[in-house]
């Protein structure tokens, strides 16, 4: 099993910090990695709760919910992939934490490969040297949107205008 974690210090309350992680179809706002977000339940927190992300540059991931402390932590498993290394197994853990006027807010991702020993050689040549990033970029992401309000996909307008032409 291949796992990454990571931290950040946020200068804000927990209950805002939470506010924006608790919006399981907002991803998008704040992880560089997501091109577009939605529910795919009718219910919006908890376990059950699911959503669809769109990556980028390529490729989907469905999303759901199997464990939440309201106001401290989750965990979402991924349970299918679109264009995405074959994961056996995939999931996320999400916290966050008071400290003084701070928050600290954890992100952690765990996934074992399908195809054997095939698989385990894929995760050392390639996925694990892609996915490594993933974990720092969400947090500094969330770190922009909470303290400042910038937004990865406003980030990623002047870009994508720019390659259209």
């Amino acid at each position: 099993m291949t796992s990454f974690s990571g931290e950040i210090r946020i200068n804000a309350p927990k209950e805002k910090v939470w506010e924006v992680i608790a919006d399981l179809g907002g991803i998008q706002a704040y992880h560089p990695g997501v091109r577009k977000s939605y529910y795919t339940s009718e219910q919006r927190e908890g376990v059950g709760a699911s959503r669809h992300c769109d990556l980028k540059p390529f490729g989907s991931l469905d999303e759901r919910i199997v464990s939440w402390q309201d106001g401290d932590s989750y965990v979402i498993d991924i349970y299918n992939g679109e264009k995405v290394p074959p994961f056996k197994t995939a999931t996320g853990y999400v916290s966050v934490e008071q400290d003084g006027t701070q928050t600290i807010a954890r992100f952690a991702f765990q996934y074992e490969l399908k195809l054997g020993p095939l698989g385990w050689l894929m995760d050392r040549i390639m996925v694990r040297s892609r996915l490594k990033s993933v974990v720092p970029a969400a947090l500094r992401g969330l770190k922009r949107y909470v303290e400042n309000g910038e937004s990865e996909a406003r980030r990623r307008e002047p870009q994508e205008q720019a390659q259209m032409v």
